[in-house]
């Protein structure tokens, strides 16, 4: 099979699209030797990801590499439906998008689609109105085309079968997967000079993640302020990029006088994401909604203590109210006794191989 796959969102280094799309890519190249895979990439762009281009191209993966920014691709594929990806990576049998660009295609070649979750229809008020309409435009063009979807978890097929029922078109659950780094036990000395890097001091509270409205960051910045009467001595880490949205974030930690103990770090590069996690003394995820959600899986992986209301990479959830008194109540309990869970946690080498065979079975069908 000749299999193409868009990786243009690698361009949004750190966000959950990219981890994935990266990851998946990664390791189709590493257990698929059999079919060949065409990449394709759209952006102005060369931040570091740049570099995992150059890796996905040393382990076998073609790079058809077009600096036209993703608002350009957004017009013609989703908006107008003209330049069928074939005309810029050559023929495939397949071709996978693995967020809200859906190009067109040829005739004969099968479309699947990744559908991460269902925030922006069932939260249109946490988004900006072009990435409300660009995701429906997209979803309206995989369901007329009869796609294959892939969600990520049952929660997001259940979401998409309620909103969208007159969908028919097949849809199989591929859970993510974590990082085998995650698992390995970093040294003090790499943690201090991590935590350094970043003007984090311990003891630490942690939230990995984008700074926008449904990750429901006041609750936790509530919940902290709480904390604190207690724990005087603890910090907050913010860990990840400016979002959308986020001015009553800001206005709230100024509110609660709570500058100095808040601590926005910013883009935290991948390889420091193990030490920052194993560093914190517990980790929360307090997200009003989550396809699937990565970090609360990264944390547990990482031997953290873990604190979440909905993620349905864990299928389970931790509290039931999102309230910052049963927040704080619970950070409190897990600083004071610390408890995690014993789960069974997935591989990206599962991920990827659950979804070759997505492929192979379209093919076949």
């Amino acid at each position: 099979m000749k299999i193409g796959i868009d990786i243009s969102m690698l361009v949004y280094q750190g966000s959950g699209v990219a981890t994935y799309t990266y990851n998946l890519v990664k390791n189709l190249l590493k257990i698929d030797k059999q079919n060949s895979y065409h990449l394709f990439y759209s952006s102005f762009r060369r931040p570091k990801n740049f570099i995992y281009l150059k890796e996905l191209k040393e382990t076998g993966g073609k790079i058809y590499d077009y600096p036209f920014p993703p608002r350009v691709m957004k017009f013609c594929w989703n908006k107008y439906h003209i330049l069928p990806v074939e005309w810029l990576i050559g023929k495939v049998d397949i071709f996978h998008s693995s967020d809200f660009l859906r190009p067109p295609l040829l005739k004969g070649t099968k479309g699947i689609t990744t559908i991460h979750d269902l925030t922006w229809k069932k939260f249109p008020k946490f988004h900006t109105k072009d990435i409300v309409k660009a995701h429906e435009q997209k979803l309206k063009m995989t369901i007329e085309k009869n796609d294959v979807i892939i969600v990520d978890s049952e929660k997001t097929k259940e979401d998409l079968l309620y909103y969208y029922p007159i969908v028919k078109n097949p849809i199989y659950t591929v859970p993510l997967g974590v990082d085998k780094k995650f698992f390995q036990r970093q040294e003090l000395e790499k943690i201090r000079k991590t935590l350094n890097k970043y003007e984090i001091h311990q003891p630490y509270i942690l939230y990995v993640g984008a700074i926008e409205p449904r990750k429901n960051i006041p609750t936790l910045i509530k919940a902290f302020n709480l904390v604190l009467k207690d724990y005087s001595n603890y910090k907050l880490v913010l860990a990840g990029r400016a979002g959308w949205k986020n001015e009553g974030v800001f206005n709230l930690i100024n509110e609660l006088d709570l500058n100095g103990k808040v601590i926005f770090t910013g883009f935290v590069e991948d390889e420091d994401l193990p030490a920052v996690y194993q560093g914190a003394t517990v980790f929360v995820y307090p997200t009003f909604y989550e396809g699937f959600g990565l970090p609360p899986l990264e944390a547990l992986a990482s031997g953290t203590p873990t604190i979440a209301f909905n993620s349905p990479s864990l299928n389970i959830k931790f509290i039931e109210k999102i309230d910052p008194i049963e927040l704080a109540s619970k950070i409190t309990s897990q600083i004071k006794n610390p408890r995690l869970l014993n789960l069974t946690i997935p591989s990206w080498t599962e991920t990827s191989r659950k979804t070759l065979e997505v492929y192979r079975k379209i093919i076949r069908d």
